[in-house]
């Protein structure tokens, strides 16, 4: 893969915190490159050497910039260490250079990160003796040379980090007080609050500490690169870096610099903090711009900063909590506080960022906007305030206040998305339930489809005033996207009915195609043309099953849609696969899915067929796991015959059990709301009940399908 660096470009990756992967793909494509992959944590992008350095050089967001040696899959250690052989470690590390390995994410055999860890250093070690070079030692201090691991369902990606220290030590801070911010929180606080559209005229720092947030954001209105004086010794010493000048890099990233036209203040109440910002503000070369005092909250005031009607304000503040400040009402009494004292500005913004969200209450003050985010085993919370806007300005910089109507729809959101951070944790995935019309008077559907939302509202009952929903639909419309942080041309709104008669699936609109990530797969959804998107989110624990119990399994899928389920076997290393569906168009997409996922389709086996013709067709017991997921309902226009899975799955389970292998199972699966199980299914068939294991956190307001476990009896069994 990349480890050969004659080759032109190459794949390179972006450690960043949780929940903040779409700040680091936009950073990508302002330089002019192409995202590859987004998951939690892990941006990957395609580019030359030269511009991973550049990513490292100018990202304000991320943690490590790892150009990738190799990808692939590592479900055991035997497959992880062959990989390991496929890099020539003789032409990336110098002879005996000290090796840091860094393990992160995870794969079900590695227990202890230090044996993935032994792995590499072996590897690396054997190359060494074969070619009568000095054994490389393992340094965890001060490595030459640090190396990247990441592991995720089955994948990892192996590379060199390109950065020896972590991109948020700047250089212009060499000591921070008691609980300092870090430097790339700063910048995703700034990021979040969009501060430079528009560009303020004056910055203030009430609870300023060690100068941080007026350092950052004065860099970023500056247009100065975050890593302008990181020198090229505290980058990894490999062979890569001989190739691209990093002097070079930074003289041009100078040249882009701008005398900023804001002016920054800061002051604290601690004179200690005070001298400590003074001495990092001079270090990072912004003196001439900053200016920080000692005071206390209450000489936040308007005069004492000369305002004028035409200045643009941004009051930014990390005011204490928790392990800076030990007392609850103190906490309380200085949020309420600074909420006052914000309330004399006008034309001004306020933004905090702190570790509860009832120090965002506190102040007093309604938020526009809040976002929550986890760092160093902390959960984090960002707000945005509208100060003293008039009307207009309030709707042009985007910080108006939404009515109390949509408030509990928001607030439920906002709880949501805190409930699911685990599950999309463990999932790796940027796919998600966000809310299933948890309140009577919003009876929505809002899922989130990476940096994207499909929002699908169900016809309201005949009782409720036609005038009052459509004024609810506009007020989702208008405040959900805001509130989410979501751009409003990533929203997709549809209104959804209840299938009758012969309707099947109705083509509606050009395509809008989205990629999306979960446990290591990646399937490509389609928002806008039908009523599905192409991926049914309810299955995600089936896929996950799958992908862990398919090696060496014969799996038929049937009605296999767009094939996920089929990529999930694949996936999970079957011995074949075989994926049938009636339509073309639903088979040509889980081709591109099995593509997508680095699976080749012509080693694999896709039938357009009439699934209820097919299993009729000399049957032979040749499969080891058959998937029998089929729709509610069913008709084609090449044939009168229709499906009705209630009437009908009892028959289509005995003709799926002619297709079985001795020992073999099936997986039975519908979203008929009001199936019952043919008693007589259970007669013949060992029947498990999976339907509550199947569904996960996202889904549990209400069961979406039903899913069964079936396998037929002995002859024992059936006695």
């Amino acid at each position: 893969m990349n480890h050969d660096l004659k080759h032109s470009t190459g794949i390179f990756a972006i450690g960043t915190l949780l929940a903040t992967d779409d700040l680091v793909a936009d950073e990508v494509k302002a330089l002019g490159l192409d995202v590859r992959g987004r998951q939690l944590g892990w941006v990957t992008a395609e580019g030359t050497l030269n511009d991973a350095y550049r990513a490292l050089l100018t990202t304000r967001v991320g943690d490590r910039v790892v150009w990738i040696l190799q990808r692939g899959e590592a479900t055991s250690a035997d497959q992880f260490r062959d990989l390991l052989r496929t890099i020539d470690w003789n032409q990336t590390l110098y002879p005996g250079a000290s090796i840091r390995v860094d393990i992160t994410g995870k794969v079900a055999w590695v227990k202890d990160s230090r044996f993935a860890g032994q792995l590499v250093m072996d590897a690396i070690r054997d190359q060494a003796s074969v070619a009568n070079r000095p054994r490389p030692d393992y340094e965890t201090e001060e490595p030459s040379v640090r190396l990247a691991v990441r592991f995720g369902r089955g994948q990892v990606d192996i590379g060199v980090n390109l950065n020896r220290s972590p991109l948020n030590q700047r250089g212009y801070r060499t000591e921070g007080g008691e609980a300092p911010l870090r430097e790339t929180l700063a910048q995703v606080m700034l990021s979040r609050l969009k501060i430079d559209q528009p560009k303020p005229t004056v910055v203030i720092d009430p609870c300023c500490g060690s100068g941080t947030i007026l350092i950052e954001a004065c860099m970023r209105l500056s247009q100065i690169a975050p890593q302008r004086f990181r020198a090229s010794s505290q980058l990894s010493r490999w062979t890569g870096l001989e190739k691209i000048s990093w002097t070079e890099l930074v003289a041009n990233e100078r040249l882009k610099e701008q005398e900023p036209s804001t002016r920054f203040f800061g002051f604290d109440i601690n004179s200690d903090a005070v001298e400590r910002a003074r001495a990092n503000i001079e270090r990072a070369g912004l003196s001439q711009w900053i200016t920080v005092d000692v005071a206390a909250i209450d000489d936040l005031t308007p005069e004492n900063f000369a305002l004028s009607e035409a200045d643009h304000v941004w009051i930014l503040a990390n005011p204490p909590y928790g392990t800076r400040l030990s007392r609850h009402e103190d906490l309380a009494e200085l949020y309420r506080i600074l909420g006052e004292r914000c309330k004399a500005f006008s034309h001004a913004h306020l933004g905090l960022i702190t570790s509860e969200k009832e120090w965002i209450q506190a102040v007093g003050l309604r938020s526009d906007k809040k976002w929550e985010m986890q760092a160093g085993g902390m959960r984090l919370n960002i707000g945005k305030f509208a100060l003293g806007l008039n009307p207009v300005m309030t709707q042009e910089h985007d910080a108006s206040e939404p009515p109390e109507e949509i408030w509990p729809l928001l607030n439920r959101l906002t709880k949501n998305l805190r409930l699911r951070s685990k599950l999309l944790k463990k999932n790796e995935t940027n796919c998600f339930r966000l809310y299933d019309s948890d309140l009577p008077e919003y009876n929505v559907v809002i899922d989130q489809y990476a940096d994207y939302l499909h929002i699908q509202e169900y016809r309201p009952p005949k009782t409720v005033d036609p005038k009052r929903a459509n004024d609810r639909r506009q007020l989702i419309r208008q405040w959900v996207p805001k509130h989410l942080g979501i751009a409003l041309k990533h929203v997709v709104y549809k209104e959804r009915f209840r299938q009758s008669g012969n309707s099947q699936y109705e083509r509606n609109a050009e395509p809008l195609c989205v990629a999306v990530d979960e446990n290591g797969m990646h399937f490509e959804v389609n928002l806008t043309t039908y009523t599905d998107v192409g991926l049914f989110l309810d299955h995600r624990p089936l896929r996950r099953w799958l992908l862990e119990s398919c090696r060496g399994l014969r799996v038929l899928n049937l009605f296999c849609y767009t094939g996920a389920l089929s990529v999930a076997a694949a996936k999970g290393l079957a011995r074949s696969v075989t994926s049938i569906d009636m339509s073309k168009t639903y088979l040509t997409w889980a081709h591109r899915h099995f593509e997508i996922n680095g699976l080749n389709p012509k080693h694999y086996q896709f039938i357009r067929a009439n699934v209820l013709e097919w299993l009729t067709e000399n049957p032979e017991p040749q499969f080891d796991l058959i998937i029998l997921d089929p729709p509610t309902f069913s008709n084609t226009k090449s044939t009168e015959q229709t499906l009705d899975i209630q009437r009908d799955h009892s028959a289509l389970i005995d003709a799926c059990l002619q297709w079985l292998a001795p020992n073999g199972l099936m997986y039975f699966s519908n979203n008929f709301k009001g199936f019952t199980l043919d008693e007589s299914v259970s007669e013949r068939c060992i029947v498990k009940d999976l339907t509550r294991a199947s569904i996960d956190l996202d889904f549990d307001r209400r069961a979406p399908h039903f899913l069964f476990k079936i396998s037929p009896k002995t002859d024992n069994e059936s006695v």
